[in-house]
C-alpha cells in the first residue's frame, strides 16, 4: 500500500482524535525510530547537526536529538523558525523537553551558523516533512536547505521526505538537499517510489507507528481510488500455472502482431519473438512494410494484410487470434475510426485482448471517439512523450493531479494505461481506480526495444486469462527478471532486446 500525504495526515488525526491515542505518543515513538536509525548510519568522526522546523517534523528531529543526547552523542540542533512563524505545541513541548537536559537549540539565520561543519557530517532533515502543499518558495528554510546542501555532508536521514519535495509529487522542479537515507511511518508515499524523486530520498525505511488500523481503514476507504506496489498484490506464479496437460497452440493462445514501417521493422517483431517466449502458443506478424526487411524468424508465420479491416477482421475470427498487438515499429499510426470500431465489436463478441503501442497511440484519444473499450482486455503502453501525443490535452503524468485526468482518460474510453518509465505503473478505470507501480527496472531497460519486447508479453500473458490492469505490471517484471539473467553476461549497459528475449520463459515454470 501507498499512501498520499492527505491519507497520512488522516491516519494521524483519526489515531489522535478519535482513538485517543496521544499525539505525543506518536511524536516520541516517530524521533526513537529517527534516532536509532541515526545511530546505525553513525560512525566515528561524524558531527551530528538537526535542523528542525517549526511544525510536528521539527518535534520528531527534537525527539531524536533528545534519544541521541541521552545516548552519548554530541547533536548540534538548530531552530529553523521564519520570522512570524508559529511552532506547533507538540513541537514546543518537545523542545522543553530537550532544553531540560541542559541542550541548547541554536536559532540558525544565515551559513555562518554552519562553520564548524564539514562533509563529515550527519545531518537530520527535520524542517518540513509532508507539511508543504505547493513548491517552496525563497525564505529561511529554503536558504536553510541550500546552505545545509553545501555542506556536501557525507550522510542526510531526511524525516519523512527530503524537505522541499512533496509527498504527492514525483518530478520536482528542484531538489535542495537529497538524502542519503529517508524514514517515513506507516507506508511509503508516491515520491519515495517514483523516480525521479526516488533517487533524492536515498535507502527508504518504513517504520510502522502506533496508528489505529480502524483509522487506517477509514482513511483509505475516503479515497476514490488505490495506490499499490505490485510487488505487494500480484502473484509470484506463472500465468501458464493453470494451463492442461492437454493444452495445445490455441489454448495458449494466437497472437497478431501489426507494425513496423520502413527500416523499422524490427519492433514488431522483437514484439511477436517476446509473446512467444512468454508463452504464447502461435503468433504471426502483419508487417506494413517490408523494405529493407530483415531476416524472418521461422517460428513466426506472416501475412499481407496490414491494417485492412476488410481482410484482419475475417482473419482474426478464422485463425482465433486471442491477443492483438497493433503499433510497434509504426511511424504513421495504422489505425483509423473504423478499424477500431472494427476492434470493439471483435472483442466484445470473442474476447479480443488489445494492445495499442508506440505509433498506434498517435491521435488515438480522438481516432478512439465515443468508443467504450473492455478495461480488462484494452492495454495502451505509452512512454511519456507517446502519452502527450495520445491527446492534446495530455501532460507527463507526474503527480496525483494528472494521475487522476489519467483515470478520467481510462474511464472514457474503457481502457487501462501502462506508463512507461524509470518507474512504471498502470492507471486502470476497471473495478475502481487503481494505480499499480513497479520498481524492479534499471538503466538496462534504457534501450529501443525494450518496449516492444514488453508489449508482446503483456499480450502473451492477456491470452493466458490476466486482465489488462495488471498484465503491463506482470509484463515490466518478467522482462526486468530477464534483464537481471542478461546482465550477467552482457552487463548493466551492454545488453540489448534480444538478450531479453533470450531470457525471457526461464521463470515461468507451473510447479
Amino acid at each position: 500500500m501507498i499512501w498520499t500525504s492527505q491519507v497520512a495526515r488522516d491516519i494521524d488525526q483519526l489515531t489522535t482524535t478519535l482513538y485517543a491515542v496521544p499525539a505525543l505518543d506518536l511524536m516520541e515513538e516517530a524521533g526513537l525510530a529517527v534516532a536509532r536509525l541515526a545511530m546505525e548510519i553513525w560512525k566515528p568522526g561524524l558531527s551530528i547537526l538537526v535542523a528542525a522546523g517549526a511544525g510536528n517534523n521539527g518535534g520528531d528531529a527534537l525527539v531524536a536529538a533528545r534519544y541521541l543526547a541521552e545516548a552519548g552523542f554530541a547533536p548540534v540542533v538548530f531552530d529553523v523558525m521564519a520570522e512570524g512563524a508559529q511552532e506547533s505545541p507538540d513541537r514546543k513541548t518537545q523542545r522543553l523537553r530537550y532544553e531540560q537536559l541542559g541542550q541548547v537549540c541554536r536559532p540558525y539565520r544565515n551559513a555562518q551558523d554552519f562553520s564548524q561543519f564539514s562533509q563529515s557530517t550527519l545531518i537530520l532533515d527535520g524542517l518540513l516533512g509532508l507539511g508543504p502543499k505547493q513548491p517552496l518558495r525563497p525564505g529561511l528554510v529554503r536558504q536553510c536547505l541550500e546552505d545545509l546542501a553545501k555542506l556536501k555532508a557525507e550522510h542526510v536521514l531526511a524525516i519523512d521526505l527530503p524537505s522541499g519535495l512533496l509527498a504527492d509529487s514525483w518530478q520536482p522542479d528542484e531538489v535542495y538537499l537529497p538524502a542519503t537515507d529517508t524514514i517515513t511511518f506507516g507506508a511509503p508515499k508516491l515520491l519515495h517510489i517514483l523516480e525521479p524523486s526516488r533517487a533524492s530520498c536515498g535507502q527508504l525505511r518504513v517504520v510502522p507507528l502506533r496508528f489505529h488500523p480502524e483509522a487506517i481503514t477509514k482513511s483509505l476507504q475516503k479515497q476514490d481510488f488505490q495506490l499499490d506496489h505490485d510487488r505487494h498484490v500480484l502473484p509470484e506464479s506463472s500465468p501458464w500455472h493453470d494451463l492442461p496437460a492437454n493444452a495445445h497452440k490455441f489454448t495458449r493462445g494466437h497472437i497478431l502482431v501489426i507494425g513496423g514501417s520502413a527500416g523499422k521493422l524490427g519492433a514488431p517483431l522483437l514484439a511477436a519473438e517476446a509473446a512467444m517466449r512468454a508463452g504464447a502458443g502461435w503468433v504471426s506478424v502483419a508487417l506494413l512494410d517490408d523494405h529493407h526487411r530483415p531476416a524472418l524468424p521461422r517460428f513466426l508465420t506472416y501475412e499481407d494484410f496490414g491494417a485492412d479491416p476488410q481482410r484482419l477482421m475475417p482473419f482474426l475470427h478464422e485463425r482465433r487470434v486471442k491477443a492483438l498487438v497493433i503499433g510497434p515499429g509504426t511511424m504513421q499510426n495504422p489505425l483509423t475510426p473504423e478499424l477500431l470500431r472494427a476492434l470493439q465489436d471483435a472483442q466484445k463478441s470473442s474476447g479480443l485482448f488489445l494492445v495499442f503501442d508506440a505509433g498506434a497511440l498517435k491521435n488515438w484519444s480522438a481516432l478512439a471517439q465515443g468508443l467504450i473499450f473492455d478495461p480488462e482486455r484494452t492495454l495502451l503502453t505509452p512512454h511519456p512523450g507517446e502519452w502527450r501525443s495520445i491527446a492534446a490535452a495530455h501532460s507527463d503524468l507526474k503527480n496525483l493531479e494528472t494521475l487522476t485526468s489519467a483515470w478520467n482518460f481510462c474511464e472514457t474510453f474503457g481502457v487501462s494505461v501502462f506508463y512507461k518509465s524509470a518507474t512504471p505503473f498502470t492507471v486502470s478505470a476497471h473495478k475502481g481506480r487503481r494505480f499499480l507501480v513497479n520498481s524492479d527496472g534499471s538503466r538496462a531497460l534504457g534501450k529501443a526495444g525494450s518496449g516492444d519486447v514488453l508489449a508482446g508479453v503483456a499480450a502473451a500473458y492477456g491470452c493466458a486469462g490476466h486482465k489488462a490492469g495488471v498484465v503491463g505490471n506482470e509484463a515490466q517484471r518478467a522482462v526486468a527478471k530477464a534483464a537481471q539473467k542478461a546482465v550477467l553476461q552482457w552487463g548493466t549497459d551492454g545488453l540489448g532486446p534480444e538478450d531479453l528475449i533470450q531470457n525471457l520463459g526461464q521463470d515461468l515454470r507451473s510447479e
